[in-house]
């Protein structure tokens, strides 16, 4: 079973270990964090990076 938190954040038991990650994707929401937090990277870089 899947939860949704707001539009873009799912958390699904069997997916990523149950952490939340971006709709869709197995783009954990912590590592969408250190990017941006911790190497500085811009929304735009990251989705560069990280195309869906």
């Amino acid at each position: 079973m899947t939860t949704t938190l707001i539009n873009h954040i799912e958390i699904t038991p069997e997916t990523c270990g149950g952490k939340p990650r971006i709709a869709g994707h197995r783009i954990k929401v912590q590592d969408v964090v250190i990017w941006h937090e911790r190497l500085g990277m811009s929304p735009d870089e990251i989705v560069y990076h990280y195309p869906s």
